[in-house]
């Protein structure tokens, strides 16, 4: 696997605009916290050849049901976060 990002802030905060800027393709960014929310937001525009994952006891926290986004993002376990920082070439916290 390439990279894998892992970012916890608002969509409106600007280090999320910065890590979309740097993503590549094959790249991994998992959402977790506050960054769930991004899936809702209907401004962001995700690149293409990334994949997109979001850390499920978060989205539950925030009341986002995975199935009812817009956005293609597979929900992850704690030990499924901790598979992808294992099989990662490199993890970037942003």
């Amino acid at each position: 696997m390439a990279s894998l990002h892992v970012i916890n802030v608002s969509p409106d905060h600007p280090r999320l605009s910065e890590c979309l800027g740097y993503l590549r393709h094959g790249d991994t960014l998992l959402l977790t916290e506050d960054a769930v929310m991004a899936l809702a937001d209907q401004r962001i525009d995700w690149p293409a050849g990334i994949t997109l994952r979001a850390l499920s006891p978060d989205l539950a926290a925030r009341g986002l049901d995975p199935g009812r986004l817009s956005v293609d993002a597979t929900p992850v376990s704690y030990g499924e976060f901790v598979t992808l920082t294992l099989e990662s070439n490199k993890v970037i916290c942003w």
